[in-house]
């Protein structure tokens, strides 16, 4: 039987390679990102929150290095969101497997993964459609502080 985790594990991984290829816009950029998958991969098989937690900070260095280098607003969007799904379902994994250990947790997972997915990508969706209308023009950077703020409440309430 496989141990729980998984799935959510699976999902930090992807979730962190598309905040690679996202971000990923130049050297520099890129090499943070790598790092930051590198060290998520790292953090779920030593099952280390500190790892993961430094892992998702490289991810957010990577966007920011991004959006200084002129990334576009979705760029910078899917990129804030990925990172922020692959902190959040590293963590979800390592705390099931704790609180589970092999017992069948497939079902909790995939729906942990669909909700989050869905509410992250949704808002996004929502967050690119309004900077696609006429609202006044916001810079990367001020959107990579706000999504910043994001992650930054969502770790406040994980506490």
């Amino acid at each position: 039987m496989r141990p729980t985790g998984v799935v959510c594990g699976g999902a930090a991984l992807s979730a962190g390679v598309v905040a690679l290829f996202t971000a990923g816009i130049s050297a520099v950029s890129t090499a943070a990102a790598l790092v930051g998958a590198v060290l998520l991969a790292g953090g779920q098989l030593t099952q280390s929150g500190r790892l993961v937690d430094l892992a998702s900070a490289m991810l957010f260095l990577a966007l920011l290095v991004a959006a200084l280098q002129g990334a576009t607003t979705t760029t910078v969007l899917v990129a804030g969101g990925a990172t922020v799904l692959a902190w959040t379902f590293a963590h979800a994994a390592m705390d099931l497997y704790a609180d589970l250990g092999t017992a069948p947790g497939t079902p909790v997972e995939i729906a942990h993964v669909a909700g989050t997915t869905g509410l992250v990508g949704g808002s996004v969706v929502v967050t690119t459609l309004l900077f696609r209308l006429d609202v006044p023009a916001l810079s990367p950077l001020a959107l990579a502080s706000v999504v910043l703020g994001a992650v930054a409440l969502t770790a406040a309430l994980r506490r």
